[in-house]
């Protein structure tokens, strides 16, 4: 029986009976309503319907198919099974399924009936959003609110009861956190001025702007700038000048089309107003390095979502499928936004843009054409078919017509604004100063270093050979400290305190060098030397060698009030060897400490609050055999370093030849500022423009 279903299934006419009778209960007509019409809507409107009709085509009604003469001879049936891309419908997406089409099938075998009633598809243009806002007639409720009274209307409608009015003190508490988002004080609760005055004055706030400006900075996608280390990827540094014009804006009570023409358009509108141009922030916030294409699309997405409540960005690929917005008014509006590019304005009183700058956008390259992109493709420009800048034709009616703007100088060279000039010189010169200053410093660091007799033990604080005791010297602390050998040896490990303390104290910078070695040891066989400590061991600084097999290290600690504290960024792992001989090398100079390993730089770190006192080397949990140890005071030209990179030692000669060509350096760009400026002016002066010095505040 197989082959024989298998043979009746291969032709169509007996298809369309078995899918006849898998409708079942369903009539044509209800099928047309349930499955084919919603099927055509979704992929068949868009271009045959009352937003577009290629080839003047619609098929949102039966009649219009009567019409055009498509549900004869199989047309439509052909067209959605063609195999021919260039002719099969829709064009875009996948074909209708095998079901789809029976269905289609099956109801025009049926006549392709239809409801009676049945509407054609609304006209876009007569959607609610694009009618012309008109005041609509009061509600005759008597009421005194034209708020309540539209509410109130409506809730009736629909078999509401209206609330009773709220207490005083709930509605203080609802006014306080919507007009400020801060809940009242005891005190404003307890208020009897009258709610209007209330009201005013919290709209009058500061905390107002604050409150409704974080609202609009959600709706305006404002973000700090992202990036990796150093390089800005995305957004602007210092764009929280453009939050803070929103809040201002807010709290001036500044119109929105005047808000939305600053964001828009506020390097012409007002190119020397400061407190203006950094509106811009709205364009610069979508600035994106890699990409050039998906900058711009952010911006005209966003611009459409924000000001225009149009999803625009739908109509990049493809003619849009619900608004009235075709492909190339896609590239129209994109041309608008072609030219702009992003910069830093320096602000007053600061050059260095690390620091400050102003966020702000400005037109870069005038004349720079833009294309229609085949299906949204960038790699796929329709080069014969550049487009003029304008707004989707369908509003076309409402938009000004275009015209160039001519800038002053200042607004399009701001490198000429008087303040930026003063403020680059006195940098400069500051550089210079700066400069000097240290070539007169390594001159006198080289100066000390030639007087001082560097063979002069009395020039260290402490020179300890650990042959023979010294009492004098050191204070002994636990047992089973043995002079024997030449040498000093912690004999048995403990892990109560045990060192040999100074007896006095030292200074608060020195150059620290201790050999010694592990021999031994329980579980932390951990070795070191301790400064800034007092007699009671409960303050100190410590910097030890540990040879712990689950991870040697060498490690800084503080000791505070009793408690031990290991920084995580003050450590770094070593094999340790037991046995081995280590020179343990520790300069300190204020709170800055440096450490190095058999001459190794190791890492810096910054210590908190010091308070000087004793040395004290120990052993914990750790036999050890210590040779020498030597310290003496920090000499003036020792270099330490902020960060975990070793020191360049230079010598004094060498320091000085660099110190002077930084000077020399700081020189020739002042030189050249001076000259850039200089020249700069002339030109304003040809030109018949003053340099301008003022920063407009409206």
């Amino acid at each position: 029986m197989k082959p024989f279903f298998k043979f009746i299934a291969s032709f169509p006419v007996c298809v369309c009976m078995i899918a006849s009778n898998a409708v079942g209960q369903e009539s044509s007509i209800e099928l047309y309503e349930h499955q084919i019409k919603p099927l055509l809507k979704e992929r068949c409107f868009a271009c045959h319907g009352a937003l577009k009709q290629e080839s003047e085509l619609r098929v949102d009604t039966i009649e219009a198919m009567k019409d055009y003469g498509i549900l004869e001879d199989n047309l439509l049936l052909n067209r959605l099974t063609s195999k021919d891309d260039t002719e099969r419908m829709p064009p875009e997406g996948e074909p209708l399924s095998r079901q789809e089409v029976l269905d289609i099938q099956n109801w025009i075998a049926d006549g392709a009936p239809a409801p009676d009633n049945e509407q054609a598809e609304a006209d876009p243009m007569e959607h609610w959003a694009f009618q012309k806002i008109e005041r609509p007639s009061l509600p005759k409720l008597g009421m005194s609110n034209p708020v309540d009274a539209f509410l109130t209307a409506s809730q009736q409608i629909n078999g509401f009861k209206t609330q009773a009015s709220a207490e005083r003190r709930l509605l203080l508490r609802r006014i306080y956190l919507d007009l400020t988002g801060l809940p009242p004080t005891p005190e404003q609760l307890l208020s009897d001025l009258p709610i209007e005055e209330i009201i005013d004055s919290l709209i009058d706030s500061p905390q107002y702007g604050e409150r409704w400006g974080r609202h609009w900075m959600d709706v305006w996608r404002y973000s700090d700038w992202y990036g990796l280390d150093n390089q800005l990827r995305n957004s602007q540094k210092h764009l929280w000048h453009w939050r803070d014009w929103i809040i201002d804006s807010l709290n001036e009570d500044k119109g929105y089309d005047r808000m939305i023409m600053e964001m828009i358009a506020g390097d012409e509108i007002a190119p020397t107003d400061l407190k203006t141009v950094r509106a811009t922030g709205f364009l610069a916030r979508n600035y994106y390095l890699f990409n050039r294409t998906t900058w711009l699309d952010d911006t005209i997405e966003h611009t459409g979502k924000a000001f225009l409540g149009l999803t625009l960005n739908c109509a990049k690929c493809h003619d849009h499928k619900y608004d009235p917005i075709n492909h190339e008014d896609y590239y129209r509006f994109r041309a608008i936004f072609e030219p702009h590019h992003v910069r830093l304005d320096a602000l007053p009183g600061e050059s260095d843009f690390d620091v400050d700058g102003l966020p702000r956008v400005y037109d870069d390259k005038i004349n720079v054409p833009t294309f229609v992109h085949r299906r949204g493709d960038p790699s796929n420009p329709i080069k014969d078919h550049s487009v003029v800048a304008g707004v989707p034709e369908f509003l076309s009616a409402f938009a000004e017509q275009a015209v160039e703007v001519e800038l002053p100088v200042s607004a399009w060279a701001p490198g000429t604004r008087s303040y930026s000039q003063k403020d680059q010189l006195a940098a400069a010169e500051s550089g210079v100063d700066s400069a000097f200053k240290k070539l007169a410093e390594a001159k006198r660091a080289a100066s000390q270093t030639e007087d001082r007799d560097l063979t002069d033990t009395d020039a260290m604080l402490l020179t300890e050979d650990f042959k023979r005791a010294r009492p004098g010297v050191w204070h002994t602390i636990g047992v089973d400290w043995r002079y024997q050998g030449g040498l000093l040896a912690q004999t048995v490990p403990t892990l109560e305190r045990s060192c040999l303390r100074t007896k006095a104290s030292h200074p608060v910078d020195f150059d620290l060098e201790m050999k010694f070695q592990i021999t031994g040891g329980r579980q932390w066989q951990s070795v070191g030397i301790r400064f800034d400590a007092d007699e009671s061991g409960e303050q100190a600084h410590t910097v030890y060698l540990s040879a712990h097999a689950g991870g040697p290290k060498v490690q800084l600690a503080h000791t505070v009030s009793g408690r031990d504290i290991y920084p995580g960024d003050a450590k770094i792992a070593k094999p340790i060897q037991l046995n081995q001989e280590y020179a343990l090398g520790v300069k300190v100079r204020g709170d800055l400490i440096n450490v190095a390993l058999d001459q190794q730089f190791l890492f810096s770190y910054r210590l908190p609050q010091r308070r000087i006192g004793a040395f004290e080397l120990f052993a914990f949990d750790a036999t050890a055999d210590f040779y020498a140890l030597n310290i003496r005071p920090l000499p003036p030209e020792a270099q330490l370093v902020e960060s975990d990179q070793p020191p360049t030692e230079l010598d004094p000669t060498h320091r000085i030849r660099l110190a002077e060509s930084q000077w020399n350096v700081a020189k020739a760009r002042l030189a050249a500022i001076q000259a850039r400026i200089a020249n700069d002016n002339a030109k304003l002066k040809g030109m018949g423009e003053p340099n301008l010095e003022r920063v407009s505040q409206r």
